[in-house]
């Protein structure tokens, strides 16, 4: 008797096992018709509506269709899944084992269907997505770029802002190279930049970065050819950083070079440097949020000592978020060019 009952158990878990592997046979039958080339969303859907009915008048009246088409298309699509979906009686309709299998399939291929069509409706409209920004050290200092980004950030909250420092050589570089989406810079270059279109936002005096004890402190105005004979710390040439280029063109136009007696690559090295005496700079008026002991900023009186932001992106660019984005920044820019200019501190 034992061994009888032990062989009825191997024989038992046998059958299920049989069952078992029969069940997932039919189910990957199923799956694999879904993504046929015979399979249609209409008659999935169609599926779908009527497995949650279980009743064809009520399914078509769902589907805003009379009950014959809706019939014709469930039997054309068990034709071509081979089996039998639904049992008919005159009292009931109910899902066979393959229909109950295919109900969830279906289901989940239909809700993902949506969710994509929904994803790329908000993404032509431009209120999702991703735009990736870079802005200039001194540039990001600026009133006018925080006031950018947060009515940015909260008319378009599922937008994702992904923020880059980089100087406006590499900006140019990494718009070309689509690293980036937008660029915020000075003083833009004219060559090799056909593919970039550029829109100037502001205009940025240059200030005189200096020891609170320095003797030029004293004086009212102060123009560049005042600092001839000053010790200047400066930015490398190398390091791609536009002001570089524009401070030295603008002493060479009076005469003379710049003595650089010392080169930092960040700014808050640079103006701490100025704090302490060792020598003079010529920055952006952004910088002047940096406050450190000793510090004075002093403005220039020269017409031209003063540098120009840019918005660059590539030319003819498709994204709704960048053209959103840069109409922004054109409007909130405008804003602040009318209100009246502040004087840098003293």
């Amino acid at each position: 008797m034992a061994r009888g009952g032990r062989s009825d158990r191997l024989l038992g878990r046998q059958s299920w096992r049989v069952e078992f592997h029969s069940r997932l046979r039919r189910r990957f039958r199923c799956q694999r018709a879904i993504l046929a080339r015979t399979m249609n969303f209409r008659q999935l859907r169609y599926f779908a509506v009527l497995a949650d009915e279980l009743h064809f008048h009520r399914a078509a009246e769902r589907l805003h269709i009379t009950q014959a088409p809706l019939s014709l298309t469930i039997q054309a699509l068990e034709r071509e899944l081979g089996t039998v979906l639904f049992v008919r009686t005159r009292r009931r309709v109910s899902l066979t084992e393959s229909g109950a299998m295919l109900r969830a399939d279906a289901r989940a291929i239909l809700d993902r269907v949506e969710q994509s069509r929904a994803m790329i409706r908000d993404l032509e409209a431009g209120t999702i997505g991703q735009i990736r920004v870079a802005v200039t050290p001194a540039s990001s200092l600026l009133p006018f770029f925080p006031s950018l980004i947060s009515a940015f950030r909260a008319s378009h909250p599922r937008v994702r802002i992904v923020m880059k420092e980089m100087t406006s050589k590499d900006q140019i570089r990494g718009l070309q190279e689509r690293d980036i989406d937008v660029g915020i810079m000075r003083n833009p270059p004219k060559k090799d930049v056909s593919d970039l279109s550029f829109v100037k936002l502001l205009s940025d005096p240059l200030v005189v970065a200096m020891d609170r004890r320095h003797p030029l402190n004293k004086r009212s105005s102060l123009k560049l050819a005042d600092l001839r004979d000053e010790a200047f710390i400066s930015y490398p040439r190398q390091s791609g950083i536009a002001i570089y280029e524009q401070v030295t063109a603008l002493f060479a136009a009076r005469g003379f070079a710049p003595n650089i007696v010392q080169e930092v690559q960040e700014v808050t090295t640079l103006i701490g440097l100025a704090a302490t005496g060792f020598g003079v700079a010529v920055v952006p008026s952004g910088l002047t949020h940096i406050r450190v002991p000793n510090i004075v900023y002093k403005r220039l009186a020269d017409p031209d000592a003063t540098t120009e932001i840019h918005l660059a992106c590539r030319e003819g660019e498709p994204s709704i978020i960048i053209s959103t984005f840069r109409r922004m920044a054109q409007s909130i820019a405008g804003k602040r060019r009318r209100k009246s200019p502040t004087e840098a501190t003293k």
